[in-house]
């Protein structure tokens, strides 16, 4: 009688959550309009290291970009900002176009970074990468 009780539970609970929209599985990695982030280059510090950007572009309004690296809370470096331009056609129903940002940057210390993303008029909209710096000739 226990393991009828039990599986009985563990299939409500299984309903309960799957009618609720709780889903198990690892978050996508970009946003409605960040869709990746990389870093490359030789991973030491002070070298030539760019940091790429792919978004989708919906929106009837220039939307700005402003790229940071930062350690912790810590600002480290501005990297730049962009402008992707208005979306002729935008809104939510709009079919979005692609595009690509790059910024070049170096760091002059070794240790743990990320590369953060994000759209000043909204700074919930957000994307980061974190990727980590050996010493140089390491």
């Amino acid at each position: 009688m226990t393991t009828l009780r039990l599986l009985l539970l563990l299939a409500l609970s299984c309903a309960i959550f799957a009618g609720c929209g709780v889903k198990f599985s690892d978050p996508p990695e970009g946003t409605e309009f960040f869709k990746s982030l990389s870093v490359t280059g030789t991973m030491q510090a002070g070298a030539s290291l760019t940091a790429t950007i792919e978004y989708a572009q919906h929106n009837p309004v220039i939307t700005g970009v402003i790229c940071e690296i930062r350690q912790g809370t810590t600002l480290v470096k501005d990297i730049g900002t962009r402008h992707a331009p208005q979306h002729p056609e935008g809104g939510p129903d709009a079919t979005p176009f692609a595009g690509t940002f790059t910024y070049d940057f170096a760091i002059d210390q070794p240790g743990t970074y990320k590369a953060e993303c994000f759209t000043p008029a909204d700074e919930d909209n957000f994307i980061i990468k974190t990727f980590t710096l050996a010493p140089a000739g390491g």
